[in-house]
């Protein structure tokens, strides 16, 4: 398994793991799969880069997931915290992908500088939950019947880890 800087040849296997995301649900509030142009902004918007990185993770040479930091809120005050996000392939679900994309994403937001990390997980997603536990995150809020998502409503919780800078 490598994790390395997300390319222009990323965007199709990118574009691929997050539809898989919107249509089984439960991890993304967008309700309509993303074109290859939408996943490309998305991308770009993560600028400069050295300080907002979206990576891939590699399983013999297969795309297998991706993750990003990106800026928490568009006021300065703010600069010093970072959003992270994280998708894996369903196909290489519970083979450690996940922990070790949030893993990278600590040290990274912390190498770059950052003194505090957040993250907005559905309540209800297992998984996602435990990663934050593991790592040592807290949650700061929980936001009842915040997303519809479809034909439900989800709660969503807010955590947040300080990095010690």
């Amino acid at each position: 398994m490598v994790i390395r800087d997300a390319g222009d040849e990323d965007l199709d296997d990118i574009t691929r793991i997050y539809n898989m995301a919107v249509v089984v649900g439960g991890s993304t509030a967008d309700l309509t799969p993303r074109n290859l142009d939408q996943r490309r902004e998305w991308v770009y918007s993560h600028n400069p880069r050295d300080q907002y990185p979206v990576v891939v993770v590699e399983v013999d040479g297969k795309v297998a997931g991706f993750a990003s930091l990106s800026r928490y809120h568009a006021r300065a005050g703010y600069s010093d915290i970072t959003e992270f996000s994280y998708y894996v392939d369903k196909a290489f679900a519970r083979q450690g992908l996940g922990s070790m994309l949030v893993e990278w994403l600590i040290e990274a937001a912390t190498r770059i500088g950052f003194r505090i990390a957040v993250c907005v997980v559905f309540a209800d997603n297992a998984g996602s939950t435990a990663l934050m536990h593991r790592f040592g995150f807290e949650r700061y809020g929980y936001l009842p019947k915040a997303c519809c998502n479809g034909d439900r409503l989800l709660d969503v919780a807010y955590w947040y880890k300080e990095l010690g800078n």
